[in-house]
């Protein structure tokens, strides 16, 4: 009986994991505006949150990293105020096999660039790094 439980969780378990797959370069583009729009309206933290499902690393390092953006967002939010809008400038790749978003974060004193990249090793894409900083005269090189 166990085995037979077993196998139908074995064989179950693709449809699963399909349900949280980034098929396309598109349901990335998707995803990293979904993260933009829950940074617009709440610390870091939580556009970690978006991407960890998509995420292969340790979710006990990411939580990590959650709780020391959490820290910086306060100070962030205090030197420049609260956030206005977003904008997508910039979508970069290598290959066919990462694609990486810029985008820039409006608040109502300065902005931060955010950058996320994803990577796809066979058939469907994956979270590969996820930043955000104040260093904007690095954008004017890059655009």
């Amino acid at each position: 009986m166990k085995s037979l439980f077993l196998a139908l969780l074995l064989l179950a378990l693709p449809a699963f994991a399909s349900a949280e797959a980034l098929r396309s370069e598109a349901d990335t583009l998707a995803l990293s505006r979904k993260m933009m729009d829950v940074a617009m309206a709440h610390p870091p933290g939580a556009a970690f949150a978006v991407l960890k499902p998509y995420w292969p690393m340790d979710p006990a390092e990411i939580d990590g990293m959650t709780s020391n953006a959490s820290l910086q967002w306060q100070v962030i939010e205090a030197r420049y105020g609260k956030p206005q809008s977003y904008e997508l400038i910039k979508t970069e790749r290598i290959g066919q096999s990462f694609v990486r978003y810029v985008y820039l974060q409006k608040f109502e004193k300065h902005a931060l660039r955010w950058r996320v990249s994803f990577y796809r090793p066979r058939d469907t894409w994956m979270t590969n790094n996820f930043a955000f900083d104040d260093q904007l005269e690095s954008l004017y090189g890059e655009n």
